[in-house]
């Protein structure tokens, strides 16, 4: 007799036909089924069990691990505006909600799922922790950040990887929003538990950049270089309302490690011949000058006497980027950095050499309003974009645009 589990696979399957009425059908007893108790978990249980037939069923599990994370996008809260809720309530059904007896198990299991399934799947177990811990992190969800960091020590980075990446998007949500009691609460109970374990790990991990046996070994390093990049983007969301007071009292771990990786050079993670996208390197420097800028406008006291050793460092940095497209990240975020500095009065010092000035306009200004042939061409393909996004308001930024907000602080 078929289990739960393999109707479950069937209908999957069939899902992804190329066969409209086969899919259709397929569709149809998905969403019945979902609304069943116990579907939720069957669901997870596909995504995290093989059937044993090699790579031969990473699509089923793939489609699961998407009908689940729908499911919860749909089902974890209701919501009066959402049109696959309101489609069930309209064809005589309440709108659908993951059942009460099901939301225990799935938060108390998908950590631990999310660790010991391929990358492939880890990305949409991540999301839907996030989607979920939207509305239920950390009031009705208490073990899920000890249960994240329980795997910072794991020895398969792509564990690591996963759960900084999943601790990041939830983490987001302490930027740009008002402040409130409620949510200095919130930080303060992550903090609590967070920013010991986070400093460690950050301390271990660019201490690992020097270690010789990983020296040469490129996959090694790009896994530790995209766990720093987490790490510091959780670093700016913990820091983006105000400087906690435990990352004040370890400033100089902190600083001691951006200045190492502003300073990280290793060719064999550099592509040569890669025009369009960052590298491993690219990627945490950008990241670690986000962290500065944020600082840096904060004008923090404890800040300021690393502010001329980062002032020269992204000076270096700037003179080493190309003017391909895998280096406008960096570019525009150094610049921006620079700028915020040079408009204060209090950091006149840093910057009102003869020379620095001369510097400034023939390293910095000049190469950066230059017109680049991919400027070309994206004006070619589309003038009308092209002039709204260079030269006008808009919410991207090009290197023209950061270097203009640089003269105008000049």
């Amino acid at each position: 007799m078929a289990t739960q589990e393999d109707q479950l696979r069937t209908f999957l399957s069939h899902s992804l036909s190329p066969d409209k009425s086969i899919r259709q059908n397929a569709e149809r007893a998905l969403i019945t089924a979902r609304s069943t108790p116990g579907h939720a978990l069957a669901v997870l249980r596909v995504v995290s069990t093989s059937s044993g037939n090699g790579n031969d069923d990473m699509p089923i599990r793939q489609s699961a691990a998407v009908h689940f994370k729908n499911m919860v996008k749909r089902g974890w809260t209701h919501d009066d505006d959402d049109d696959d809720q309101c489609h069930d309530h309209h064809h005589g059904g309440k709108p659908f909600l993951i059942p009460e007896s099901d939301r225990a198990l799935i938060k108390n299991n998908l950590v631990s799922l999310m660790c010991t399934v391929p990358p492939q799947l880890q990305s949409q177990c991540s999301e839907s922790i996030a989607i979920i811990a939207a509305s239920d992190f950390p009031s009705r969800w208490d073990n899920l950040l000890s249960d994240l960091i329980a795997k910072f020590a794991d020895p398969n980075w792509d564990v690591v990887n996963g759960v900084l990446l999943t601790a990041n998007s939830i983490l987001k949500r302490f930027r740009y929003v008002q402040r409130s009691d409620a949510l200095y609460a919130d930080i303060l109970y992550v903090l609590q538990r967070l920013q010991e374990p986070l400093t460690r790990l950050f301390a271990t991990v660019v201490g690992q950049l020097d270690d010789a046996r990983l020296a040469g070994n490129a996959p090694e390093l790009t896994s530790r270089l995209a766990a720093l990049r987490s790490i510091d983007r959780i670093f700016y969301s913990l820091n983006y309302q105000d400087l906690p007071e435990y990352f004040e009292d370890h400033m100089g771990e902190w600083m001691a490690g951006f200045a190492k990786l502003l300073e990280y050079k290793n060719p064999i993670l550099v592509d040569e011949d890669e025009e369009m996208q960052p590298g491993p390197i690219d990627n945490v420097q950008v990241s670690v000058v986000q962290n500065l800028n944020l600082y840096g406008n904060k004008d923090e006291e404890p800040f300021l006497p690393y502010l001329p050793q980062f002032t020269t460092l992204v000076w270096n940095l700037l003179m080493t980027v190309t003017p391909h497209s895998k280096h406008d990240a960096l570019a525009t975020t150094s610049i921006r950095f620079l700028s915020s500095l040079i408009g204060k009065l209090m950091h006149r010092k840093l910057f009102e050499g003869e020379g620095t000035l001369r510097e400034i306009f023939g390293r910095i200004v000049i190469p950066n309003l230059t017109i680049r042939e991919i400027d070309e061409e994206r004006f070619e393909d589309d003038p009308t974009e092209f002039i709204l996004s260079d030269m006008e308001s808009s919410d991207t930024e090009s290197r023209r645009k950061c270097t203009q907000e640089l003269l105008r602080a000049m």
